[in-house]
C-alpha cells in the first residue's frame, strides 16, 4: 500500500486505524509506504505544511516510524527525499587570507569557527529534507 502526501491530512485515530487495517489486509512481505512532508525541516514546514489548511497533524519521522512499527510492521525504515537546495541553506563565513606579513587575529578565527559550527548545526536540524517516507514490511 502506498499513500503519498496523505497521512498529514488524517486525524490521529483515523491514521492509526489506516495503519492497522493495512497490516491486516497486506500479504506477508508486502510494503506499506507512507510519504509525507517533513515537519522537522523548517523549509518544508513553513513553506508548504502550514500553507495547506487541510493539513491536520504534522508527523515527525520518528513518530510515523513508531506508529508503523507499533502496528506490527517489521523492518521499518525512513527514507528522506527532496533535500533543501544548498542555496537555501545557511552558508559558511569564509576566513579570508590575512594581509601580507600579518597573522589572523585568534579571536577572529575562533569567531568564524563558532559561526560556521552554528550554521552546520542549524542546517542539520532545520534545513534538511522536505519529504520522507516511512516504509514497513508485513
Amino acid at each position: 500500500m502506498i499513500a503519498i502526501q496523505v497521512v498529514e491530512h488524517l486525524e490521529p485515530a483515523y491514521l492509526t486505524k489506516l495503519i492497522e487495517t493495512a497490516f491486516h489486509k497486506l500479504q506477508p512481505g508486502a510494503p506499506l509506504v507512507l510519504e509525507t512532508l517533513n515537519p522537522a525541516c523548517w523549509v518544508a514546514f513553513f513553506e508548504s505544511y502550514i500553507r495547506d489548511i487541510t493539513h491536520r497533524w504534522p508527523l515527525h519521522p520518528d513518530t510515523l516510524r513508531y506508529l508503523v512499527q507499533a502496528h506490527g510492521f517489521s523492518s521499518v525504515t525512513v527514507q528522506f527525499r527532496a533535500p533543501v537546495p544548498d542555496a537555501d541553506r545557511l552558508q559558511h563565513v569564509p576566513l579570508l587570507p590575512p594581509r601580507e606579513g600579518r597573522e589572523h587575529n585568534p579571536t577572529l578565527v575562533d569567531l568564524v569557527d563558532i559561526v560556521n559550527s552554528h550554521a552546520d548545526k542549524l542546517n542539520a536540524r532545520l534545513f534538511t529534507f522536505m519529504d520522507y517516507a516511512a516504509i514497513g514490511r508485513k
